[in-house]
C-alpha cells in the first residue's frame, strides 16, 4: 500500500511540473507574439521572426549586446524582455523544441 501511495504522489508531482512548465511556455509565447509580433509580422514595420530563426546563444548575445535597431525600453520591461529571451532560447533552432511558426511569415 505504501508503494502505491508513493507512486501516486510521484505522478501528481510530475503532472504539476508539466502543467507549470506548459503555463510558463504559453505565457512567454503569448508575450512574444504580443510584444514582438506587433512589429515583426507580415506587412509589419519589421520582418517576421520566430524562435527557430536563430540558435539560443545567438538570441542571448543579440539582446545582451543591444543589437535591436530600436530602443525596446519604452515597449518592453526588463522582466518581459527576460521572459521573451527565455522563450526564444527554449525554442531556438538548436533547442529540443524549436518553434518556427509562431509569427506567420
Amino acid at each position: 500500500m505504501k508503494f502505491h501511495f508513493c507512486s501516486f504522489v510521484l505522478i501528481i508531482i510530475i503532472l504539476i511540473t508539466i502543467g507549470i512548465n506548459t503555463f510558463v511556455w504559453a505565457e512567454n509565447g503569448t508575450l512574444f507574439v504580443k510584444k514582438c509580433g506587433a512589429c515583426h509580422r507580415k506587412d509589419g514595420k519589421a520582418p517576421p521572426i520566430n524562435p527557430a530563426d536563430k540558435a539560443a546563444l545567438v538570441w542571448k548575445r543579440y539582446f545582451k549586446r543591444k543589437r535591436h535597431p530600436i530602443d525596446l525600453s519604452n515597449i518592453i520591461t526588463p522582466n518581459e524582455l527576460q521572459q521573451i529571451l527565455t522563450y526564444l532560447q527554449e525554442h531556438a533552432a538548436d533547442s529540443d523544441q524549436p518553434e518556427a511558426a509562431v509569427i506567420p511569415k
